[in-house]
């Protein structure tokens, strides 16, 4: 794992967090974000193999 998270997920961070001028809180609600993304891509992924969800199995 690096020490920065994506910039998108930075980018996505500075904006819910305008006000925050706390670096480091806005560094660890980037990596959330980027976790979550993550998750809903596996999710996303899981399921379109699964057969009974007309995935291919």
């Amino acid at each position: 794992m690096t020490d920065r998270p994506p910039e998108w997920a930075l980018q996505r961070a500075g904006e819910e967090l305008y006000d925050v001028e706390d670096v480091d809180r806005v560094t660890r609600r980037a990596w959330e974000i980027a976790r979550q993304e993550r998750q809903i891509e596996r999710e996303r992924h899981d399921e379109y193999d699964d057969p009974d969800e007309g995935g291919e199995g």
